[in-house]
């Protein structure tokens, strides 16, 4: 008796490979999407990647023009933006506190207004605010990092006239942009009620060079202008006004001039000093 042999041929094995690989995809796409979370994501000062959503925020981008324009929106329909006012001297603001990552560091470092106190960190984001120790026990700003408290601990002791908040930089590489929204208006929550008495108000992201917005899947004007819409919209909900320090910082196409940063981020010192002057000619009231 013969013996039978069944091969299989080549056509139809490649085709079963295929499947699985296709199937193993799908597995891992849903693994990411349903467990990636910002959580205590932080990026550094000047990242060079970071985790994005890009369909996520594009919906909300729609939006914003590719100007950067934020008058034609239902949020600033409603928002209470900081008007224009006659120049304050330096002293006005020598009970007042700057809240942000290391665009207020550099803002700090380089605008020459010195009668202010700084609570500034490297990557912070409005979730790490919440750990990063960085005031000293005498609540006077670390620099390093290793202070004693956390910024929160530190408003419970001292109290201000005056709070700039700046968030949004280093969470436009958020998975989801509501969470940062929603913990955002729980930080202003909290800073309220530590600091009732003192005038709040949230600044705008401020925008990026042409070539890094059109070289960066997450710091690109496009993202900064669907951000700025959901900041506009939180600060209106919340009561608080809204600085829009970007309309200075904005040429005809809607970007950061080259001349004005050494990096498509950061500001250069004689920028940081046209910001402490929008700053003295735009007070809360």
């Amino acid at each position: 008796m013969k013996r039978i042999v069944h091969t299989i041929k080549p056509s139809f094995l490649i085709a079963i490979i295929a499947a699985f690989i296709a199937v193993i995809a799908i597995v891992v796409t849903l693994i990411c999407v349903f467990t990636i979370k910002p959580g205590s994501q932080e990026t550094a000062a000047v990242p060079d990647t970071a985790v994005s959503d890009t369909a996520s925020q594009n919906s909300s981008a729609q939006a914003a023009s590719s100007s950067g324009s934020t008058t034609e929106t239902a949020a600033s329909n409603t928002v209470q933006f900081v008007p224009q006012s006659a120049e304050v001297d330096d002293a006005y603001f020598s009970n007042t506190l700057f809240i942000g990552n290391s665009i207020t560091e550099g803002f700090k470092s380089f605008s020459g207004l010195d009668t202010p106190t700084y609570y500034e960190g490297r990557g912070m984001t409005v979730e790490s605010i919440h750990r990063m120790k960085i005031v000293n026990g005498d609540n006077t700003p670390n620099t390093e990092g290793n202070g004693e408290k956390t910024v929160l601990e530190a408003l419970g002791e001292r109290q201000f006239d005056q709070i700039y908040l700046l968030f949004g930089a280093n969470e436009l590489g958020w998975v989801y942009p509501d969470m940062f929204i929603e913990q955002y208006a729980q930080l202003i929550d909290e800073i309220k009620a530590l600091q009732p008495n003192a005038k709040i108000c949230v600044q705008s992201v401020l925008p990026v060079s042409a070539e890094r917005s059109a070289t960066d899947e997450v710091y690109n004007n496009t993202k900064i202008n669907a951000m700025n819409e959901m900041i506009m919209a939180m600060a209106a909900e919340k009561s608080v006004p809204y600085l829009n320090a970007a309309e200075a910082f904005r040429d005809e196409t809607g970007a950061l001039p080259a001349d004005k940063t050494p990096d498509g981020i950061h500001l250069t010192a004689q920028a940081c000093q046209e910001w402490r002057m929008y700053i003295k000619t735009h007070v809360m009231q």
